[in-house]
């Protein structure tokens, strides 16, 4: 698998609805509930009946920390798996900086070591947008992240990019997992109708 993955969705539905196709990432560790952490990396919508839309994926992710409801933010760091950052305060101010090896080389760790009411959020971006967050990361606490290189599709009636998807209107809680390791070009349609049902397929990855 190269730098990024190149992604193109195809509407092959009968949905008249306008759904609206989202993508997002899990942390992989067992307590990571989806339905309340998870977030809208990208949000795809007016994709007509063969209609497509390109994008790509990159491999690359970086993360940040983010206080005061997220009007105040660190700069944005190259994220390793295996490694562990610190947000801290130095001379500066508040800041991120890397700070040796995770406790686990699967994983990454972000420890606040900065007193700011209600604690920071740690944020992880990829292409710019908004991937996924932890709230409320209080003084002395760690936030662990496990990142597979994998996304989730899902459709919704209402939901915008970075937007939580527990303020979403989704049209369904079941959401297809795609596996991009060692992949560089995928294609994936939506299939179904009203009657049947909704589901997406790869219709080709290499």
């Amino acid at each position: 698998m190269g730098s990024k993955v190149k992604i193109t969705y195809i509407n092959k539905s009968m949905n008249k609805d306008l759904p609206k196709i989202f993508l997002f990432v899990k942390n992989e560790i067992p307590t990571f509930d989806c339905l309340k952490e998870g977030i809208a990396w990208k949000v795809i919508e007016d994709i007509g009946r063969e209609s497509s839309c390109r994008f790509t994926f990159p491999i690359e992710t970086e993360v940040c920390a983010s206080w005061n409801k997220g009007t105040c933010s660190t700069k944005k760091l190259l994220s390793n798996i295996g490694s562990k950052y610190a947000v801290l305060k130095d001379d500066t101010g508040i800041t991120i900086i890397p700070d040796a090896s995770a406790g686990d080389t699967k994983s990454i760790d972000v420890c606040n070591d900065v007193h700011v009411e209600n604690g920071i959020s740690v944020d992880f971006y990829k292409d710019g947008n908004i991937m996924m967050t932890k709230n409320i990361v209080g003084y002395g606490q760690k936030a662990t992240f496990v990142l597979h290189p994998k996304l989730y599709w899902g459709i919704a009636s209402e939901i915008q990019e970075g937007e939580q998807l527990s303020s979403a209107v989704l049209d369904s809680d079941h959401f297809f997992e795609q596996n991009l390791e060692g992949a560089s070009n995928v294609t994936v349609a939506l299939y179904g109708n009203a009657k049947d049902g909704y589901q997406f397929k790869i219709e080709s990855q290499e």
